[in-house]
């Protein structure tokens, strides 16, 4: 069985939904036909022309990537004269569809910002800067006591009552409820034109917006009477949270070039790491935002950073570090993210094999360091 372009959309859209996204962003499909059928893919940091040319060398079907073709871009034609438009044109004419996951996949769990974390030891890791937060709302059901628990369950089972590690958490408060059944009713407790008073009890519990009509749904197909009562409210609380950038821990302190060392090491980084501050710094509390993060180096000071990693550092940012007293290594933008192609492709196989998917996942071989040193 092949995969096709829906498929791998949706199996992004759950490791990194595009709810997540910054607003300016271009993430998701760029070109392509979502029913088009998936048998290889081809997983890179950026759709440039060498991609290009190693896709259609390879026969992928897919190019997969972190950064848009189309970011920052508003396109008012489509020609061979310019080199996007040719680029646009070569993958619709190979049938090559380009899909990408950016900045919801820099915020996400697992994504770029947790994998350069993990890579360089971090513990403790945390959000830098919070950037979305799950709304929820407080929902209340009436039952009757012989369907409470059925009620319960279909509340849980659907996405209901989930705080932090526990599920099917609720409140319940014992009452009575009363009603008239008008003529051509078929009530499950009752009779037409009498009006009823039975023993039922308030059911609530907090669940994400989102999932407030998928649970109703499922609650009443459980539910015995005719006509449900239930509300609905809005609540200050916030779910899961998510956020751009990551600070944490090195197990122990060392010296702000000792761990430049270490990044030059695991970042293949020779000849082209950048610092601000001083050499022999004691280190132990990092912060970083892989791509472009220097917006996010007060915060990161703020919450006691010693040391901050991110790309693209510009010269009056670099002396605002040094005003705050905060050392800054520039790893490039390329380096802080080429590391998320092979978690990419080593996901997409995982689901490939739970799917049973025919299909091969390949990582690139282009080198998109733009940058090289004398």
């Amino acid at each position: 069985m092949y995969a096709t372009v829906k498929d791998i959309m949706s199996f992004m859209e759950s490791i990194a939904p595009s709810a997540l996204a910054e607003d300016w962003d271009n993430t998701g499909l760029a070109v392509g036909a979502e029913d088009h059928g998936v048998k290889k893919v081809l997983v890179a940091l950026d759709v440039i022309d060498p991609v290009v040319d190693e896709a259609v060398k390879l026969g992928a079907d897919l190019i997969l990537t972190h950064h848009p073709m189309l970011l920052f871009r508003k396109i008012n034609s489509i020609t061979k004269q310019d080199a996007l438009g040719r680029r646009i044109y070569r993958l619709i004419e190979t049938e090559i569809a380009a899909f990408s996951a950016h900045t919801n996949l820099d915020v996400a769990k697992g994504g770029t910002n947790d994998i350069l974390a993990e890579l360089i030891g971090l513990t403790d890791i945390e959000i830098l800067e919070e950037t979305w937060a799950e709304a929820l709302k407080k929902l209340v059901v009436y039952v009757p006591e012989s369907h409470l628990e059925a009620v319960r369950d279909a509340m849980g089972g659907a996405g209901g009552g989930h705080i932090g590690n526990y599920s099917h958490c609720t409140f319940q408060t014992a009452g009575e409820g009363t009603f008239l059944p008008l003529a051509g009713t078929a009530p499950f407790i009752g009779k037409e034109g009498v009006l009823e008073r039975t023993a039922e009890v308030r059911l609530e519990t907090i669940a994400p917006a989102g999932k407030v009509s998928t649970i109703l749904q499922k609650v009443r197909a459980v539910h015995p009477y005719e006509e449900m009562a239930y509300d609905v409210y809005p609540v200050e609380q916030k779910g899961k949270t998510e956020g751009i950038g990551r600070i944490g821990n090195l197990k122990q302190p060392v010296t702000f070039s000792e761990l430049a060392a270490v990044l030059k090491k695991r970042l293949n980084l020779e000849g082209v790491l950048r610092l601000v501050g001083d050499p022999n710094q004691k280190i132990q509390r990092v912060g970083l935002c892989t791509g472009s993060g220097a917006d996010f180096m007060a915060a990161a000071k703020k919450q006691g950073a010693e040391v901050y990693l991110t790309g693209d550092l510009k010269f009056h940012e670099a002396q605002k570090a040094l005003e705050m007293g905060l050392c800054v290594a520039d790893i490039t933008h390329y380096a802080s993210e080429v590391l998320v192609v092979p978690v990419l492709q080593k996901a997409l196989l995982q689901e490939a094999r739970a799917r049973g998917w025919d299909l091969e996942v390949v990582c690139s071989e282009v080198n998109g360091q733009t940058f090289w040193t004398v």
